[in-house]
């Protein structure tokens, strides 16, 4: 790869954020959890869930997981701040399960960078992040995060 010359601005800014609501039914529990093949039963079946002392199914942890981590390709995809277009690629997350995620609740989930980094040998921006799920019950996930943040290639927009 030949060199790349630092851009004058950052793609992403510290402090950058972005957030999304979901809400997880059991039969997206279900097929969820069946298409990672995760055979767990609280995952599946409500009379395993109950009799655990779990109120409703709840979700396979990679599930929301997965959310979160979809939110910041989904992100990145996007033009910056100034309209400049940009890719993501992740390069590490680690997630931290705080309480389980039951069936049909509100939950928020939120990203924040904290760093932003110019990489040489990878031509782009590492960037961390700080990232977290809620329910009106309280923490649900917490979770950091590492992306490669490039400029999208020919200027093409998503």
């Amino acid at each position: 790869m030949s060199a790349v010359l630092k851009p004058t601005l950052p793609l992403v800014e510290v402090g950058e954020t972005f957030t999304q609501q979901a809400r997880l039914g059991d039969d997206e529990i279900r097929a969820f959890a069946t298409s990672v093949h995760d055979h767990n039963p609280l995952h599946h079946d409500l009379a395993v869930a109950r009799a655990a002392g779990y109120p409703r199914l709840i979700a396979s942890g990679t599930h929301l997981g997965s959310i979160l981590m979809a939110m910041t390709a989904t992100h990145f995809a996007k033009p910056a701040a100034d309209g400049r277009p940009r890719l993501g690629l992740g390069m590490g997350f680690d997630l931290r399960f705080r309480a389980p995620v039951y069936a049909d609740e509100d939950i928020e989930l939120r990203w924040t960078v904290t760093a932003v980094e110019w990489k040489e040998r990878l031509a782009g921006w590492i960037i961390r992040l700080d990232g977290e799920a809620h329910a009106a019950r309280g923490p649900l996930l917490d979770a950091t995060g590492t992306l490669l943040i490039r400029a999208r290639p020919g200027g093409a927009r998503p």
